[in-house]
């Protein structure tokens, strides 16, 4: 807390306000899994709050997985999340992102000390979906995504909007994904306590679809909605000034790097690694056990200055599709480099083998038993020391 911190001190255009997390696991989960999150104690959580206090910096906690299972809906269960929330405002949070409605106007209903913001999950991407959490109980909406290069959406309901509007500025997710509510599904269940351990685990199907798109088109990443640092005067125009970045499970160096990128509203160098992006470097593996090299995929930032004018000026409405525009293939054509076509290929067939064997192939009980105890030894490694 004391490097964000020095951060607020540095610039005036700008602070980190609150920062954002939950616990590893549990009945009330986030929508991160649990072998990604560190598995702090109480204490450790209590400490971390009143720290950020100390320094002006709130504390949003993440009830935003899209499924508890109904079990809010019950008489344990909402005894469960009441012995929470009770925890979380004793400890000084001061408001929580939740996805569904129910919890929306539960939370708001029985804790209205706590500010309720909608998350992203929630692809909030309509007027009327504002206005529907709005009157559930929300103070904050996270809209989705899909919104973030709509800038005429943008423009007619920021002013009148009856809550704070906040969007998501590093998104990975390819444009208009409707694979996405899954993958959230999928990896929520990360963070279920189960049975056998904690969270439920899963195979690498939907990231790996996900960038296997990505290189076998390029212009993939150039449509993604992601924000530049140097892009955010476009949003405060419109009256836009909460912006989020993505990052939980990232390393403390690399979440103050980006907050400063974003702060000081300027990067130079490859923008995919300030976005976080080579996610293909995890499916370098053939299937004959052997490992593919590095590949290299780099957008120079500095080069891409005017890349949005498109979308701020003209106001395409890219959800009817790309057919007849070419703008984000066109930018990606001249600037976006590999370091080698034939290994990029490589991944691609690399990738296709894996997608296929993942759908193909049923995991026999012994496989199955043994991805749970990888999972438990991964989450059990996060642990934080006292």
């Amino acid at each position: 807390m004391d490097d964000l911190a020095k951060l607020n001190n540095k610039f005036t255009s700008g602070r980190v306000f609150e920062v954002y997390g939950s616990f590893q696991h549990g009945s009330f989960h986030s929508a991160r899994p649990a072998k990604y999150l560190p598995a702090i104690s109480k204490k450790q959580f209590k400490d971390h709050v009143e720290a950020g206090l100390k320094h002006n910096i709130r504390f949003n906690y993440l009830l935003n997985a899209p499924s508890y299972n109904n079990l809010e809906y019950t008489h344990t269960g909402q005894n469960e999340l009441e012995e929470l929330l009770n925890f979380l405002t004793d400890c000084g949070v001061q408001s929580v992102t939740v996805t569904t409605p129910y919890m929306v106007e539960l939370i708001a209903t029985r804790f209205p000390q706590l500010e309720i913001v909608v998350s992203t999950i929630g692809y909030v991407g309509a007027k009327r979906g504002i206005d529907q959490f709005y009157n559930a109980g929300a103070k904050r909406i996270v809209l989705d995504v899909e919104t973030n290069r709509d800038f005429r959406f943008l423009r007619r309901v920021t002013p009148k909007a009856k809550v704070d509007l906040e969007i998501v500025v590093n998104p990975v997710c390819l444009y208009q994904c409707h694979f996405k509510f899954s993958h959230y599904c999928t990896a929520s269940l990360g963070g279920r306590i189960h049975p056998s351990g904690c969270g439920h685990p899963y195979n690498g199907y939907y990231l790996n679809w996900c960038y296997l798109e990505k290189l076998k088109n390029l212009g993939e990443f150039m449509r993604s909605p992601w924000v530049r640092p140097e892009d955010l005067s476009l949003y405060e125009d419109i009256g836009l000034h909460h912006f989020k970045i993505a990052g939980r499970g990232l390393s403390t160096e690399e979440l103050l790097s980006r907050a400063s990128f974003y702060l000081h509203g300027s990067f130079s160098g490859n923008l995919l690694e300030l976005l976080g992006w080579p996610h293909w470097l995890q499916f370098r593996t053939k299937a004959d056990g052997t490992r593919l090299a590095p590949l290299d995929i780099h957008l120079e930032n500095d080069d891409i200055n005017g890349f949005m004018d498109y979308f701020n000026q003209q106001e395409p409405s890219c959800y009817l599709g790309c057919e007849g525009c070419g703008h984000c293939d066109k930018w990606a054509k001249k600037h976006i480099h590999t370091n080698d076509m034939r290994l990029l290929q490589s991944y691609i067939e690399t990738m296709q083998e894996s997608i296929k064997t993942l759908v193909q192939e049923k995991p026999t009980p012994q496989e199955s038993e043994e991805q749970q105890e990888r999972w438990n030894k991964a989450a059990a490694a996060q642990r934080l020391s006292q």
